[in-house]
């Protein structure tokens, strides 16, 4: 489910869809009943609703000119809010994310100081935080009213609470009252060395609302546990110092030696919990390398297994780009937060990326990788993995899939050629699908038109003939501009023809 489905009731999201809608047309000239047919409601709905907005505007941004025209018509050039600040914005109205930054900034919250302080009764709450509820319960995670919190394994509970403040957000705001953003900056700074996040321009806010978190946490003294599933990792290792907290934190708000040990664990835990290392000279990626074969280990012994299995049975016809260090050190990064939680725990890519239909060359993927996990939960020593062998494959499967050579793995498009017979009219177009790498194109031949996803001809004379065939017509004297169309068409083709249909 999408971030704002689950924070968001319907009133609010169709205004927020709408909102959407108006800033990615950029025109000076939209039409409403445009807007209406494509959200599938109707006139005076729409109108209301772009009234509203056209409010909102201005509560946002004082001095923001109406988006309004004469004879139904919206002008979002004039448009000065960002879709960040407009969800922030209805964000601060909605009950579930009111919940969470509630119990977060006020000290001893409940239900019934919340339901006083935003004038909502106790079945509304109940009501409307319904689809987070239902979100967070696959984590094992719970909300609780009496005291109000979210409860579970408190590294999950920080994960999840970062999910939903940074996507409400965007970094656009603090919505921390409870935490001063130098502190949480400080803090930050202070390990960013351990974190790939610090050295992106996004990175190093989202690791300020980590630390800002981190504060809110420890200041209400819900503290993390240390893990001896960490030992291996950080016990005797010089590079995680578990002094370095302290000292951040000064005389007055240090830890007891008891938090302090758990609390640092968990920064250093965070700095492997996802997939993050996206850049090849990443001191860190390296540091992860060598950490993690130093010492006999199941995670690096598993990963290693994975490796050589996929060597043999995913990447045999490529299997040097296993041996990437970004490829390893994520997996790595996968495999030591399942090694170490042994449940489903948060993920921000499932709250903003669209369930996409299967294709081919994944489903293949996804079967190889499901295969090697299904022997090896088998063994004494990795069953952990039965419960949670579907996200640990899906989590393997997002890592490698840029890796995997799409158009190897899935059906190619037969493409048949019309043109003149001249070698040096036809021999760009066909070289320029042969670089495609998901194309197989020869001459057209009538007696194999029922093969052909598409025919790409100088002329029309065989759609009058056959007016089923997929032709794309070509003219000779084409641009470069007309290959991008072509490339489009193509590409199109190619995915349709390689999705699942379930």
């Amino acid at each position: 489910m999408l971030y704002e489905e689950l924070m968001m009731d319907s009133g609010m999201l169709t205004k927020f869809k709408l909102f959407k809608r108006i800033t990615q047309i950029n025109q000076s000239d939209i039409s409403i009943t445009q807007l209406s047919e494509e959200l599938s409601l109707n006139y005076q709905q729409t109108f209301i609703i772009v009234n509203e907005i056209n409010n909102d505007l201005v509560k946002v941004i004082s001095s923001h000119p109406s988006i309004l025209k004469k004879a139904g018509k919206i002008d979002s050039t004039k448009l000065l809010v960002t879709i960040d600040e407009y969800r922030y914005f209805l964000l601060k109205k909605s009950v579930p994310f009111q919940f969470i930054l509630y119990f977060l900034n006020y000290d001893s919250p409940n239900i019934d100081d919340f339901c006083q302080r935003y004038y909502v009764s106790r079945s509304t709450v109940s009501r409307k935080m319904l689809p987070l509820k239902k979100h967070v319960k696959q984590y094992n995670l719970r909300f609780t009213y009496t005291e109000a919190n979210l409860s579970g394994d408190e590294r999950a509970v920080r994960v999840a609470l970062f999910d939903t403040l940074w996507l409400g957000t965007r970094g656009t705001a603090w919505p921390f009252k409870s935490v001063a953003r130098e502190d949480a900056e400080r803090l930050a700074g202070a390990f960013s060395e351990y974190f790939p996040l610090s050295r992106t321009y996004l990175g190093a806010k989202e690791l300020t609302y980590f630390a800002a978190i981190f504060l809110c946490r420890t200041r209400k003294k819900i503290y993390v546990c240390y893990d001896d599933k960490y030992d291996f990792l950080m016990m005797d290792n010089p590079y995680y110092d578990f002094e370095r907290l302290n000292k951040e934190l000064g005389p007055i708000q240090a830890l007891p030696a008891k938090y302090s040990k758990g609390e640092s664990s968990f920064i250093f835990f965070l700095a492997h919990y996802a997939p993050f290392y996206t850049l090849d000279d990443d001191p860190s990626l390296f540091q992860t390398l060598q950490d993690f074969s130093a010492r006999p280990n199941p995670v690096y012994e598993l990963v290693q297994e994975f490796l050589d299995y996929a060597k043999i049975n995913i990447f045999k016809k490529e299997p040097d780009v296993l041996n990437k260090p970004i490829i390893i050190g994520n997996l790595l990064n996968i495999t030591f937060a399942f090694f170490v939680l042994r449940q489903p725990f948060p993920n921000l890519q499932k709250l903003v990326e669209l369930p996409r239909k299967k294709k081919k060359a994944g489903e293949l993927l996804e079967a190889r990788i499901q295969t090697f996990f299904d022997e090896k939960a088998k063994e004494k020593e990795y069953k952990f993995i039965y419960t949670i062998k579907k996200p640990l494959v899906n989590a393997f499967k997002s890592v490698l899939l840029p890796a995997y050579d799409k158009p190897k793995h899935s059906e190619h498009l037969n493409v048949g050629i019309a043109f003149e017979h001249n070698f040096l009219l036809v021999r760009r177009i066909y070289q320029f699908l042969n670089d495609l790498g998901f194309v197989d194109s020869a001459p057209y031949q009538e007696e194999l038109n029922e093969q052909y996803d598409l025919v790409i001809s100088s002329s029309l004379l065989p759609r009058k003939k056959y007016p089923e065939l997929p032709l794309y017509f070509w003219d000779l004297s084409y641009d470069e501009e007309e290959l991008a169309d072509l490339y489009r068409t193509l590409q199109q083709l190619f995915e349709k023809k390689n999705i699942i249909n379930e």
